[in-house]
């Protein structure tokens, strides 16, 4: 089951053409920062601290994920 799995996302990311391949990559490093952000802003009081400690997890999981897909492609 974990193999069929890593075989399809291996496949998928190999297989996207350079221009799909550069906006996807393109979105989830503006997401990463757009994220990264919203954490520094809410570290300076200006919002709620609930959303202080998810805003930066999802920044990483995006920066993860950026990191990831580089990997698998080259």
């Amino acid at each position: 089951m974990w193999d069929r799995i890593v075989n399809f996302v291996y496949s998928l990311v190999r297989d996207l053409s350079n221009v799909t391949f550069y906006i996807i990559m393109a979105v989830l490093i503006v997401l990463a920062f757009y994220f990264l952000a919203n954490f520094l802003k809410a570290n300076k009081k200006e919002a709620p601290k609930v959303s202080k400690i998810s805003q930066l997890l999802i920044s990483l999981l995006f920066l993860i994920i950026f990191i990831l897909m580089i990997k698998i492609r080259y």
